[in-house]
């Protein structure tokens, strides 16, 4: 593994980008592709698992948690 990887990882980096790219994510879908809230969440949420099951080496649940909080911040009504 690289250094960069390992530093990212351990100031957290990872986990706000999981999180702000879930978040985007889920606002383009609702927005701009038209999904419910439903939807727009689930094919967030999918399009973050098949990343870490198939494009990471390892499963990281920290990432997947993170993922799963920029969903919900994202359908959060302030």
């Amino acid at each position: 593994m690289a250094a960069e990887h390992n530093l990212a990882d351990s100031v957290g980096v990872d986990r706000f980008a999981h999180f702000g790219i879930s978040y985007v994510i889920n606002d383009q879908l609702k927005r701009n592709a038209g999904f419910n809230d439903f939807w727009a969440a689930a094919t967030t949420l999918a399009i973050g698992a098949a990343k870490e099951k198939w494009i990471d080496k390892q499963w990281d649940n920290g990432d997947f948690a993170a993922d799963c909080a920029g969903v919900l911040f994202y359908q959060i009504k302030f």
